[in-house]
């Protein structure tokens, strides 16, 4: 019976030290993981470098530089640039006019400026705000909803696209602002737009 409680003491003691032997505190580096001493690869424990996760679960690797795989991001949408005519005088807009999801954006500020509107930008709203005869418009960056102010009525448009943020610049939908400004617009391998 003595030597069954020694030898169950000695099993608990073994298994114990195993334990703790095996997570090798302090030793692992930002990985998770840690090179195996001369003495374990002498003893057979093991072979490089390898990993622990929970408790003892060791997983073996011989490659020192093995990362942790980072996610992919999506791909950026390839932007096709378009010209823009306004009473057939090409702008020249920086970051250019551009197409996406079937929608051509424009710089904001230019656009508006280019078809005699003032406009404001609201940092901490993130919407931008033009003012052209008796006309309001505002738009909220990446909102597919515009209002309009004319005479003292406001008025909701959805938008095929959102304005956005391109190259620190604000893109807007062109035929939106451009008739909402009343202005005609027509695409022949760039877009034209006439003032009345």
């Amino acid at each position: 019976m003595k030597k069954l409680v020694l030898f169950i003491t000695m099993l608990s003691l073994f298994m114990a030290t195993s334990l703790t032997a095996d997570a090798h505190p302090g030793r692992l580096d930002s990985n998770g993981g840690h090179n195996c001493s001369e003495k374990s690869k002498a003893k057979g424990l093991c072979s490089g470098y390898h990993y622990h996760n929970k408790g003892n679960e060791v997983k073996a690797s011989t490659n020192i530089n093995q990362k942790t795989p980072t996610p992919q991001s999506k791909p950026e949408p390839v932007l096709t640039t378009v010209d823009v005519y306004i009473n057939n005088v090409k702008q020249y807009y920086n970051p250019s006019a551009y197409i996406k999801n079937g929608t051509t954006l424009v710089p904001m500020k230019a656009i508006f400026v280019s078809l005699g509107a003032t406009v404001t930008y609201d940092n901490a709203t993130k919407k931008v705000t033009a003012h052209k005869d008796n006309k309001k418009i505002v738009i909220g960056i990446g909102n597919k909803k515009a209002y309009v102010n004319s005479n003292g009525v406001t008025t909701a448009i959805n938008l095929n696209h959102a304005a956005e943020i391109y190259k620190g610049t604000t893109m807007v939908p062109l035929r939106f602002v451009s008739e909402t400004l009343g202005a005609g617009i027509t695409f022949d391998g760039a877009v034209y737009i006439t003032t009345k």
